[in-house]
């Protein structure tokens, strides 16, 4: 069970088991080389954890609307609490301007509550994925750990001997814990450790205060939200599909992939997703992301890029570590950056028409969107007809993937409502022509003998990602193919409230597991075709299987356990989605009046 907690300051973050073990680490950077990973090694990987002495019963929970973590101990005569945060706020300078500063390290707050609690600390720092020889040196009150040219700095009022030598320590007075970047120990203590997480708390309250929501599903909605900014890398503007490396699909498969990326597709759904509860800021830097890692880019637009726009995303094999579970390979870099999907133009082009036109967040469009756009159309214009690796990335041969077809003509159809805003009747004209091609050659060759659509042309596998026509509104609700197609999914594809995406056999062999965001999407399209009763179910269902924080993976086992990568920005697009559409909105956009919300809180 991935029983964890995500931190962060958007920078990095770290997931801190409900133990209090921080499992997973990477320093300074998202994708640098982690500082612990027993997630993917139980053995070597390394670890920071808090041990009581004694029996204890444990509960972990966020404080109300931040990303601080609260992990309390109790027992009959004894209680501490630790608290887990990176520092992210905001301070008033000369002149009264705010700003904004997000340290790089993680604070953990160790504080008596009750009785004579004891402890013992477990800090285990294996640099470099636990490759090669780590070192311990104390500077100037840091105990500095090296491997090579990689370091990371500790920070603490217990005496590092205690913690090197893993001895007991009476909790008398408040502990804290700084790891990260080495600093001027003599700057810390309780007082400066607690009024940064004053200042965190605080910043993640007027994070959240910005946020327009319904009444209903409210906390869940927060709860993806202050998820999905964690996942944000706030130098660029890049979304990530999710923190972590090689979290099996099925645990002993090796269904394991490197996650740290942003997917152009991922990423447009989450500004998406954001947009829909007030959240114009991320979306408007994640358009400039892909625009700048494009122009850059000697190649054309890529599925995928890393954080500051990389492009060459090389996969290799970590052979020492043993994997999350014994799952092998843990893998870093993702193959799939150079695939051909060319559902990625109609995805940001989505994004680009909600940002400008739908929700008109900005009422001019400046001339490099418009080149972008122009960009963009003419890459789907050039492939749309084209054979490619499909939304799912399969590694194999390449097919007519319905998904990338759909995508294409949502691209269309949105580039020319561009158009028709910014008075280019050419564009118009030539680009509604172009649309229609692309949705005859859809409803031609797209639908099986049940008048379902099918995952690629020729076949007769369903696929998930069709329940997609649905949310983009390709076709009308009430229309019976539509109709078919999610009812036939739901019963080729789901068991229960979870949802595979195939059933195929793939580059992997046959899939095991249930990618949850495709049950978010059934419950949406069953919701547009009528069946609320149906789509409440499942939503109640989804709800009951995150973990006990409310985060969730990338997939279901058959056991419902959570597995994949985690926490996973998709699931948590979907649950924004979802939410919304089940509350008294009752409708999976509005147009939001956000007056006196587009207060810039970054």
């Amino acid at each position: 069970m991935l029983d964890y907690g995500i931190i962060g300051n958007c920078k990095t973050c770290a997931l801190v088991k409900k133990d209090t073990s921080i499992d997973w680490f990477c320093f300074p950077k998202f994708n640098s080389p982690s500082i612990f990973a027993k997630i993917l090694d139980k053995d070597i990987g390394g670890t920071f954890k808090i041990s009581p002495i004694g029996r204890y019963k444990l509960s972990q929970s966020y404080i109300k609307h931040t990303n601080v973590l609260e992990t309390v101990f109790q027992s009959a005569k004894n209680e501490f609490v630790v608290y887990d945060f990176f520092p992210r706020y905001h301070k008033i300078l000369s002149g009264r301007k705010s700003k904004l500063y997000k340290q790089n390290r993680i604070i953990r707050i160790v504080k008596p509550i009750k009785g004579n609690p004891k402890i013992k600390v477990h800090y285990e720092p294996k640099l470099n994925y636990a490759l090669g020889e780590n070192e311990h040196e104390v500077v100037e009150y840091n105990l500095i750990t090296k491997n090579k040219n990689l370091h990371v700095s500790l920070i603490s009022n217990v005496s590092f001997e205690n913690i090197l030598k893993k001895k007991t320590i009476e909790l008398d007075h408040t502990k804290y814990f700084v790891i990260g970047i080495a600093d001027d120990a003599k700057d810390f203590n309780v007082k400066k450790c607690m009024r940064l997480m004053n200042d965190t708390k605080k910043y993640w309250y007027k994070w959240v205060s910005t946020l327009t929501l319904p009444e209903r599903n409210r906390e869940d909605i927060i709860r993806s939200a202050l998820t999905l900014k964690l996942l944000t890398y706030s130098e660029t503007g890049a979304i990530l599909a999710a923190p972590t490396t090689s979290i099996p699909e099925e645990v002993g498969s090796d269904r394991t992939f490197d996650y740290r990326f942003c997917w152009v597709r991922d990423a447009s759904f989450t500004a998406d997703a954001l947009k829909k509860i007030g959240r114009d800021y991320e979306a408007k830097k994640l358009i400039e992301f892909i625009i700048d890692a494009t122009s850059k880019s000697e190649k054309k637009m890529q599925i995928m890029y890393g954080i500051e726009g990389e492009h060459n995303l090389i996969e290799k094999e970590l052979k020492h570590l043993q994997g999350y579970q014994g799952s092998k390979p843990v893998r870093v870099g993702n193959a799939a950056h150079s695939q051909k999907q060319n559902d990625i133009y109609g995805s940001i082009i989505d994004i680009m028409y909600l940002y400008f036109v739908y929700y008109e967040f900005e009422s001019k469009i400046p001339l490099k969107y418009w080149q972008f756009v122009k960009y963009l159309v003419y890459e789907i214009e050039h492939n749309w007809y084209k054979k490619d690796h499909g939304i799912w990335e399969f590694r194999g041969k390449t097919e007519h993937f319905l998904y990338s077809k759909l995508l294409c003509y949502i691209g269309m159809s949105r580039a020319k409502k561009i158009a028709e805003k910014l008075g280019k009747k050419r564009h118009v004209a030539k680009w509604a022509a172009i649309e229609d091609k692309i949705k005859e050659d859809i409803l031609e060759k797209g639908l099986n003998q049940n008048k379902a659509f099918i995952m690629n042309y020729g076949s007769k596998e369903m696929d998930a990602a069709n329940l997609m026509m649905s949310y983009h509104e390709f076709l009308n609700f009430k229309d019976e193919k539509l109709k078919n197609t999610i009812l036939r999914i739901k019963k080729e594809l789901a068991d229960g409230f979870k949802v595979k995406r195939y059933r195929k056999k793939d580059d992997f062999g046959k899939s095991a597991s249930y990618f949850t965001i495709c049950s978010f999407w059934l419950l949406d399209a069953l919701y547009s075709i009528g069946k609320q009763k149906q789509s409440l179910s499942i939503y109640r269902q989804l709800k009951k299987h995150s973990n006990h924080l409310g985060l969730y993976s990338e997939d279901f086992s058959i056991s419902n356990a959570l597995v994949g990568n985690f926490p996973q920005a998709y699931t948590h697009v979907a649950m924004i989605n979802s939410s919304i559409l089940l509350s008294e909105w009752s409708q999976k956009r509005i147009k939001l009046q956000l007056e006196g919300k587009r207060k810039r809180v970054k």
